[in-house]
């Protein structure tokens, strides 16, 4: 990934936590940094692996709290992966959806499809509820993985 839109997506979350009473922490930009900075979710186990070749003294708490920490701030948010678990990614503005490769978890975001509407009404018509939202994960194998 280019390394400027980790950095100004870092930047934005961090301006975002100040914003919000939160100090921005070693910690805290280290957890922010490789989440940022990955092209695949991940799980806080491997954002905790991953913090290991930059600092041994990050503790998986200390994950924990700041994955917690950007979710409340709907900075972050948990995806479904092909294995069942969920990891994290940032989260994205607008009517998007993610494509997920099964191999290497790769992920990339596409333009949401308006067409889904009709369909969401038709749900809401049979069932009753006012569907509120929605969340697409399309999983298939990567060019490169092919």
């Amino acid at each position: 990934m280019n390394m400027t839109p980790v950095k100004d997506l870092v930047e934005c979350w961090e301006e975002n936590l100040r914003q919000n009473g939160y100090r921005v922490t070693r910690t805290r930009r280290q957890v922010m940094e490789i989440i940022a900075g990955s092209s695949t979710a991940l799980t806080p186990r491997e954002i905790y692996q991953l913090s290991l070749d930059q600092d041994r003294s990050l503790g998986m708490a200390s994950v924990y709290r700041t994955v917690e920490m950007l979710e409340e701030l709907d900075l972050i948010q948990q995806v479904h992966q092909p294995d069942g678990c969920h990891g994290i990614w940032p989260t994205v503005e607008g009517h998007k959806h993610y494509l997920i490769c099964n191999a290497c978890g790769r992920m990339e975001v596409v333009p949401g499809n308006e067409g889904i509407t009709e369909y969401i009404t038709q749900v809401e018509g049979q069932t009753g509820y006012g569907v509120e939202g929605h969340w697409l994960q399309l999983f298939g194998r990567c060019q490169s993985c092919q």
